[in-house]
This record gives structure tokens, sequence and C-alpha cells, in this order.
């Protein structure tokens, strides 16, 4: 953790490029939330770390350190992306463990669309351009919710049909500590290209 920390301290941060939710896509995600809770009950409650809302996003790329003399480069292709694609919409289809049915993680996923992975992929492209290498995982799209050591078997996956608007392209910075990671937004672009 101290290399880490020393590493950081050079000019370098964490960073990803997601899509921070706007008013009503928290709110759904509220109400899934405590649906969760209630189900959960309050003994197991205990036991979870639920995201607060300003950490809530959905990643497009994880940039992982990257040099700060990278951001306004970052920021100026962004920008240029913000330009020509559109806002669109998102399908929440479940709530469920994730990645996998026993880990840690609780999320409310996304069905993959057309829009959805040209985002993705001009944010691929975004890294390839400055030499990094993007993450070889298939795209699954998502907001987590949750975590918990002990995981969440006790909920039944839900299946769901909630759409969700999708319009902001975001750079955040990763703040790790003892008491779990924060993410600050470093600049939201609005995605104005039309359809």
């Amino acid at each position: 953790m101290q290399k880490k920390t020393k590493e950081l301290d050079k000019g370098i941060s964490r960073l990803f490029i997601g899509v921070r939710p706007d008013q009503d896509t928290q709110q759904r995600l509220d109400e899934l939330v405590e649906q969760c809770r209630q189900q959960l009950g309050t003994k197991k409650c205990k036991q979870v770390r639920w995201t607060k809302p300003e950490n809530r996003h959905l990643t497009l790329a994880f940039l992982g350190a990257t040099p700060d003399k990278l951001i306004p480069l970052i920021r100026e292709q962004l920008t240029q992306i913000g330009s020509y694609l559109p806002a669109c919409c998102g399908q929440i289809n479940s709530i469920a463990s994730f990645p996998h049915p026993h880990s840690p993680g609780l999320a409310a996923e996304l069905a993959n669309n057309p829009d959805l992975q040209r985002m993705h992929e001009t944010c691929r492209q975004l890294m390839l351009s400055l030499d990094m290498k993007p993450e070889s995982a298939a795209f699954r799209p998502h907001f987590t919710l949750a975590r918990s050591r002990n995981g969440f078997a006790e909920l039944s996956p839900q299946v769901l049909n909630i759409t969700v608007s999708l319009g902001n392209i975001t750079l955040y910075k990763s703040h790790t500590s003892q008491a779990g990671s924060r993410y600050s937004s470093l600049f939201a672009i609005e995605l104005e290209g039309s359809r």
C-alpha cells in the first residue's frame, strides 16, 4: 500500500471513464436498494457496505494509474466524443450478485445495446490512442449497489425492465482508503450528438 501511495504522489492518479447517473436514475437505484434492504433484513444489512449515491456510476473504461499530465488531453478527446455521440437509454434487466452468483458485489445490470457498446468501444479507442491497454474482459454495463464479504445468496435474482437515461461521459478519479473506495468526478461531458 505504501508503494502505491508513493506512486500516486508522483502525479499519477487512478482514473476511469464512466456514466454519472442522472437524478431519475439515482431515484430508481434508491428504490432498488430499498427493496434489497427489505429482503435482507436488519441483521444482514449491517454486514453490507452500500454504495453511496455519489459513488454510483456505470464504468465504460478503466484507465488505471494515469499520469496527471494526460488529463487535459483526455478531456479534449472526451469533449470531442461528446460532440458526436448522442445521449441514449439503457435497460436495467436484473439485480443480482455481480459478476458471478457468489461474488461479494451486488449490481443492477443493464442489457448491452448498440449505443452502450459504441460508448464503450469509443472509450477503448481513446485508450489505445494514449498507448493504454484496454481491459480484455467482456463489457457488462452495471451500477454497483453494494458489497458484502458474505455475498448475497439470500437475495433472489430479480428480473427487471427499467429504462434509464445515459447522457454524459465522466472522468472519475478513484481514492482508496481503509473505509473503501471513493470516486470523484474530475469533469463530465454531456453527450450532444444527433441521431
